[in-house]
């Protein structure tokens, strides 16, 4: 943690580092380059051996937290350890707690269903006897039945021409399960297939209706991407001409260019030949052009003085 006042000092010393650093300036405008490229490097020294002292100082600062980071992880791990071994002294009392509970509960709900077991059976033995008494006045009321199947099965076997096969009223019973059985599965195959009728209808529905929701997203999209389409040909086209108004217009400015330098190649040729200062064979049109402001400046100073000398002279 930086001492208190460190922030007022460093902003002090800002302070006076810009101040100086205006009053350079302003000193530097006045001197050689040289010793301007001299100064600059000077503060550039000055900068780096602050901004070193600055990472020292950081390094230090980072090196501290570091430290101390290590104490609240190793702190922070030793916390943990503790509260996991309470967390599971907790978990162990408790389960020993539930245990018991669980097996005082499961003692009552044995008692509870033994006690409906007991309930159930005795229940169910009175149902049975029912069902006996049930049983034994159905029988009563079929005997005439199976003298009806008898009677059947005598006249089956006396007839040479039948070929039912029935041997035994089990037989005919047998043959009787196995029709109404069949004939449940018809049934049960019946509306399976009407269930599933209905649901490939329904499914063929919502399928069309998907589609046609589909086509119509396609042909939304369709109508979109053809706008997109013109947009994009017509911006390609603006595009186009815009290149090539940039390109006439660099043109037009490279031919500009090149006429003012061969203008300004031959006057500086002709201030050159006619000039008696020895001026340099300068390739810069910049230069050239200053060399030539200069001379006609000169001239025009020599047109002034010799007017103010000779006032009568028109040419």
């Amino acid at each position: 943690m930086p001492p208190p006042g460190g922030e007022a000092d460093s902003s002090s010393r800002d302070a006076s580092a810009s101040t100086s650093s205006a009053a350079h300036a302003l000193v530097l405008e006045h001197v050689h380059p040289a010793t301007r490229l001299m100064e600059k490097r000077r503060q550039t020294f000055d900068a780096q051996a602050q901004l070193d002292a600055q990472r020292a100082a950081f390094e230090e600062k980072e090196k501290g937290f570091a430290e101390r980071e290590a104490i609240i992880k190793r702190k922070d791990l030793e916390l943990q350890e503790n509260l996991v071994r309470f967390g599971k002294f907790l978990q162990e009392n408790d389960g020993k707690r539930a245990r018991a509970k669980r097996r005082a509960a499961d003692e009552a709900q044995s008692r509870l269903w033994k006690e409906a077991e007991i309930e159930t059976l005795a229940e169910r033995l009175r149902a049975a006897r029912v069902r006996d008494e049930t049983a034994s006045a159905e029988v009563s009321k079929n005997a005439r039945y199976a003298s009806y199947l008898e009677s059947v099965l005598e006249h089956v076997s006396g007839d040479p021409e039948a070929l039912s096969g029935f041997t035994e009223v089990e037989d005919i019973l047998a043959r009787h399960a196995t029709l109404a059985a069949t004939n449940a599965d018809l049934i049960r195959a019946h509306r399976s297939f009407a269930n599933d009728s209905e649901r490939v209808r329904a499914e063929t529905a919502a399928y069309v209706e998907e589609k046609k929701d589909e086509a119509l997203t396609l042909n939304n999209e369709i109508a979109r991407l053809k706008k997109t389409l013109e947009h994009t040909t017509l911006l390609k086209q603006e595009t186009a001409r815009a290149r090539d108004g940039k390109l006439k217009t660099e043109a037009t400015r490279k031919m500009e260019h090149g006429r003012v330098c061969f203008a300004t190649e031959h006057l500086f040729r002709r201030v050159r030949s006619r000039s008696a200062v020895k001026y340099a064979a300068d390739e810069n049109p910049l230069e050239r052009l200053r060399v030539i402001g200069e001379y006609m400046s000169d001239l025009d100073a020599i047109v002034k003085q010799r007017h103010k000398e000779n006032p009568g002279l028109t040419d």
